[in-house]
């Protein structure tokens, strides 16, 4: 019997290893896929499309992102900027939000926790958003253009803090603190926050994520380019590509091809680049992540 359930045991984290070697094969594949593409002689890309082994390897489209490496620096900082700006405010907002919800005696808990949900169900557009983002604070063409809207604050993060604190963080702890004359700020700083580091962490990435790869705020709010991400710029990259393709359309015996332009290749090269930072950081809080995920995502 114990071998036949050693046997079963066995079977199961093989037939679990395999599947996860497969998934780590799917979503590795789309990388490689790009690096290929980037790395393809123009041509060559646009007469036998993506190919995982380029027939002919052609640097060009590199040597094009480093002759234009001062407008793509300027975003690439501007990215950086902007995600480590607006990380650390969604971090510091949202888990000082989660707190009231977490202390029982707070007695607005409840409809706060209810208008919390709410916006997770409805909003109330972007025209009402755009006009009131410009009309009113007047963030357009600044960097709070790309750090307020869409990303401050989400929902979904205050209740996974919210969840992590009832779940990992005693009352008791609390209200002990209380008696020693703590006061709500020290408690938050002194008790909470060393305590919630994984799922701090876990948000972070979310938020940093989310800023990293936003391009709509530069696109409804940006015109000035020296405020452009580099999400944006790729962006606006695609646009430019799709304009010279119209126009070389038009021209008889012209295409993009011909004009000896990295087009669909450097959209690749500026998508590699853009997430190297990622990839360098990833590693590094994977394990705070999956902790976060996992405790924070208990029911509180």
């Amino acid at each position: 019997m114990k071998h036949k359930n050693k046997l079963e045991n066995t079977t199961s984290r093989n037939i679990s290893l395999v599947v996860m070697i497969i998934i780590a094969v799917t979503c590795v594949l789309p990388f490689v896929l790009m690096i290929s593409a980037s790395i393809t002689e123009e041509k060559e890309l646009v007469k036998e499309g993506y190919k995982f082994w380029p027939n002919r390897i052609s640097f060009d489209t590199y040597k094009y992102l480093w002759a234009k490496r001062e407008t793509i620096g300027k975003a690439y900082g501007m990215s950086i900027l902007v995600t480590l700006a607006g990380t650390l405010i969604n971090v510091i907002i949202t888990s000082l939000f989660a707190y009231p919800l977490y202390r029982r005696d707070f007695k607005a808990r409840t409809p706060l926790a209810f208008l919390v949900f709410f916006t997770m169900l409805f909003s109330g557009g972007l025209t009402a958003s755009y006009i009131i983002w410009t009309e009113i604070f007047h963030i357009k063409d600044t960097v709070w253009a790309l750090i307020l809207p869409n990303h401050l604050m989400s929902a979904m993060n205050i209740l996974l803090v919210r969840n992590y604190y009832s779940t990992s963080i005693p009352e008791p702890i609390i209200e002990a603190a209380r008696i020693d004359g703590a006061s709500e700020m020290r408690i938050y700083a002194r008790i909470l926050v060393p305590l919630s580091k994984p799922v701090l962490i876990t948000i972070a990435l979310f938020s940093g994520m989310a800023y990293w790869n936003d391009w709509t705020n530069g696109m409804y709010y940006i015109k000035n380019q020296n405020l452009y991400t580099i999400t944006v710029y790729l962006n606006n990259v695609m646009n430019n590509i799709q304009l010279l393709s119209q126009r070389s359309s038009m021209t008889e015996g012209m295409n993009l091809a011909e004009l000896n332009l990295p087009t669909v290749g450097v959209r690749m090269a500026i998508a590699f680049t853009a997430i190297i930072p990622v990839l360098i950081v990833f590693p590094f809080i994977q394990s705070k992540l999956i902790e976060g995920v996992v405790v924070g995502g208990v029911k509180g």
